[in-house]
């Protein structure tokens, strides 16, 4: 049996790309990409082109502010400030997380990650099983398979990510115009909780929250996506 779980988390995936993992993880872990469309769709999703992004933080580099303690420091040590600042300016892009949203909560985060899907994340390759929703079912306690059948959404898959120390669902999805949508969920601890609908938009996507019956729910959609609160609400309908 492989080390490696087909759900693997998106830090593995990260570390994979990067070339980062052990010799015997990484061979693991291509025997399960190979027979996985879903983790296939995910690791595509995460091996963003950055080729585009160089000449700008290369010009960025010269103008990076360095600690006073560095200032008369050796070349190796202005070298290596300068691969900080650059960890940095990437980081910051890719994300697409505001200063003013760092401390910010969980949503501002999972629309960030939302950002970097695509038609071609979702579109790739067959649903492998049930796509994951026994999983996330098990995990949340519930059974959450209405959530694969929601009229006007073709659902795509169900996946595990995660939030400080909880556990964060993710159902995605492609509307009718073929543009990504998903629903996160994750426990509130008690079920006595609940909360209207708020709509905001973040990260230039459309998305509603609610919490009900132990969960606090996330709606994304497209920027202006039109008839989100009527979903969010149907959505409220099966709790």
């Amino acid at each position: 049996m492989s080390n490696v779980d087909h759900m693997a988390p998106d830090a593995l995936l990260v570390a994979f790309l990067d070339g980062a993992l052990p010799e015997d993880q990484a061979r693991a872990l291509r025997a399960e990409i190979a027979e996985d469309p879903a983790l296939q769709a995910r690791l595509s999703a995460l091996d963003v082109d950055l080729s585009g992004l160089r000449p700008d933080m290369d010009a960025l580099v010269p103008n990076a502010p360095l600690p006073a303690v560095l200032a008369r420091g050796s070349a190796v040590q202005l070298a290596a400030a300068a691969v900080v600042a650059l960890a940095l300016l990437l980081g910051g892009v890719l994300i697409g997380i505001r200063a003013a949203d760092r401390p910010g909560d969980w949503r501002d985060f999972a629309a960030a990650y939302h950002l970097l899907y695509r038609t071609e994340t979702l579109a790739s390759g067959e649903i492998a099983g049930d796509g994951g929703v026994a999983r996330v079912s098990y995990l949340l306690g519930r059974d959450l398979s209405s959530l694969a059948q929601i009229d006007g959404l073709d659902f795509r898959r169900a996946q595990i990510l995660g939030w400080e120390d909880q556990a964060l669902v993710q159902f995605a999805y492609l509307d009718a115009q073929g543009r990504p949508v998903a629903v996160c969920l994750m426990a509130t601890g008690d079920a006595n909780i609940a909360t209207g609908f708020e709509q905001a938009e973040r990260h230039r996507l459309s998305t509603v929250t609610f919490a009900d019956d132990g969960l606090q729910v996330l709606v994304i959609g497209a920027e202006g996506m039109g008839g989100i609160e009527a979903l969010a609400e149907g959505i409220a309908a099966q709790f």
